[in-house]
């Protein structure tokens, strides 16, 4: 029974996990430049607008041979655009990235010609493009993986480079200690020969006391004998 629970619970969890995955992409109706119009939506749970943006603008340019070109509102375009998954003709894709709370939506129309892309009207073609921007949802979190490798990687360079500017403070530091007590050795000896000097100069003092005192008797013998 414990087994059977157990085996239940990892089905649902991995049913739960592949619903999530696939929910990245959705169809929807939604208004745009050409009034409300059937497109798709790809959701980023924590990404940044910025990151979504550059990976939809060179996804285009591969993918599509197009490039994206500002519109109305936050709107883009890129006429005359090619891809076996969307059309067997050329197409122009219209997209806006916006973002939901704490995440990213790109909001993104196929105008094929006749209609905008939807399961209605080309089932196939609506699938291979959920497929292709299933594709783009992971270049996106690629990216994102990417910046944050390279954000680490900055922090430890920084880590790094604080390291080595510390070991080079410490090994001036101990210059700095080295040279100290060079000169603290120094200035003891200077010490110690200023002590012997002092002592020296007080028997110098002394003896020539006594040298003055027998000049002024010299003196005064002479002074006596006139």
């Amino acid at each position: 029974m414990r087994t059977f629970v157990i085996l239940s619970f990892l089905i649902c969890f991995s049913g739960s996990a592949v619903q999530g995955q696939t929910s990245s992409v959705s169809e929807i109706e939604r208004a745009m430049s050409f009034g409300t119009r059937p497109g798709f939506s790809v959701t980023f749970l924590d990404a940044d607008a910025k990151v979504v943006n550059e990976v939809w603008s060179e996804f285009v340019r591969t993918n599509f041979g197009s490039k994206l070109k500002k519109g109305k509102r936050n709107e883009f375009s890129a006429p005359q655009s090619r891809s076996s998954a969307v059309s067997s003709g050329t197409f122009t894709v219209y997209s806006e990235v916006e973002r939901m709370g704490g995440g990213v939506q790109l909001f993104v129309w196929f105008d094929v010609g006749p209609f905008f892309l939807n399961r209605r009207d080309d089932p196939q073609h609506t699938e291979e493009t959920i497929r292709l921007l299933k594709r783009f949802h992971w270049e996106v979190r690629k990216a994102l993986a990417d910046n944050e490798v390279r954000a680490e990687e900055n922090k430890l360079k920084d880590l790094e480079n604080k390291l080595k500017r510390l070991r080079r403070e410490n090994e001036n530091l101990l210059k700095d200690i080295a040279n100290f007590e060079t000169r603290l050795k120094k200035a003891r000896e200077d010490l110690a020969q200023n002590e012997k000097d002092q002592e020296a100069t007080l028997i110098d003092i002394e003896r020539q006391r006594g040298n003055v005192e027998e000049a002024v008797r010299r003196r005064a013998s002479v002074q006596s004998e006139q």
